[in-house]
């Protein structure tokens, strides 16, 4: 790492470049204006010399390995899960400023921005992003025991394939064309038929459910009170959506409650948030039985928040003053 290179025009890598949040990443990198001096894309051999554009110029993907790491100042990792348990597996060596994606890599600071501590960043360390379900209920649940005082909260997620990468996104249109031709359908990604279908997913829902009630806890800390967590898998294939129910300490009417949460005049819809990084809110109910209990409907492009808060996390420590090593 140089340090001076770091706090100008850092050297950056992707690891899993090819992946849908890779991709996502370099199309923020770019409409963010994000000072990079290079930009390396890596992969795993199978993808190695295959040709990406960014910035109007063609870059060749390089396989990954700890030497390709030596003149890189960050490095974003957004491969699939098994690469990188492999890559942990393996042993190698973690470039010193390191920014995790993949929900499967090492243990390490984890950091929300606008939540977090930014004092918790360095100029070197292994910091792991959020899953995206987590920054969404941190910041809206943040946001209301702000204002109005959190007494409890239950969230039910429905997740797209695209949490599930390449593989499930393809996955869902191969079993979408089957059925719609009467053919016979595969999967091998899925537990089972996904397309125009809801599936339970117990193991990879139990995963996700406790993956984010740690990283909830470490955020919003121990004493915030936990909501209840529970995923399901829909037949989408980007964007989450959550039914969120909270009871308040205060008694906001739903005209304040949409307010406070900057819900729009039209109700979102899973396709409709697709590359935006904001969470938006439909609709709004109050139980007129239970005052300061509410029910909301949220939905949130999964890859772009993800992308998003990556890249703020690396903005601040580019961009901070005088950060610790």
């Amino acid at each position: 790492m140089d340090l001076e290179r770091l706090k100008r025009t850092p050297n950056i890598a992707i690891v899993g470049s090819t992946s849908l949040l890779g991709k996502e990443l370099q199309d923020m990198l770019e409409v963010r204006d994000f000072p990079i001096g290079r930009l390396a894309l890596f992969e795993t051999e199978e993808y190695a010399g295959l040709l990406q554009e960014f910035a109007g110029e063609i870059r060749i993907t390089q396989v990954i390995s700890p030497e390709a790491f030596n003149d890189i100042d960050i490095a974003f990792f957004t491969c699939s899960p098994e690469i990188m348990r492999a890559y942990v597996a393996s042993g190698a060596r973690f470039p010193e400023l390191t920014i995790d994606l993949t929900q499967a890599g090492l243990d390490g600071t984890v950091y929300l921005e606008g939540i977090s501590n930014p004092r918790s960043l360095k100029l070197r360390g292994y910091f792991v992003n959020p899953h995206p379900a987590t920054i969404v209920i941190a910041r809206t649940l943040s946001r209301l025991h702000n204002k109005y005082g959190l007494q409890s909260a239950a969230v039910t997620i429905l997740e797209p394939a695209s949490e599930r990468g390449n593989a499930g996104v393809d996955e869902l249109q191969e079993q979408t064309v089957s059925l719609l031709n009467f053919h016979q359908l595969t999967n091998k990604v899925f537990e089972g038929q996904l397309a125009f279908n809801i599936l339970p997913e117990q193991d990879a829902s139990e995963r996700t459910e406790n993956r984010i009630m740690e990283q909830l806890s470490v955020i919003l800390g121990e004493a915030f009170p936990k909501p209840l967590i529970t995923a399901a898998q829909m037949p989408v294939f980007h964007s989450h959506v959550y039914s969120m129910f909270v009871h308040l300490l205060a008694t906001p009417t739903v005209a304040d409650l949409a307010t406070e949460l900057d819900r729009g005049t039209d109700l979102p819809s899973p396709v409709g948030v697709v590359g935006t990084d904001k969470i938006h809110v439909g609709r709004i109910r109050g139980d007129a039985n239970h005052p300061g209990a509410n029910a909301l409907w949220l939905f949130a492009d999964n890859l772009r928040v993800a992308a998003s808060n990556a890249i703020q996390t690396a903005e601040h420590i580019v961009c901070a003053p005088a950060l610790e090593m």
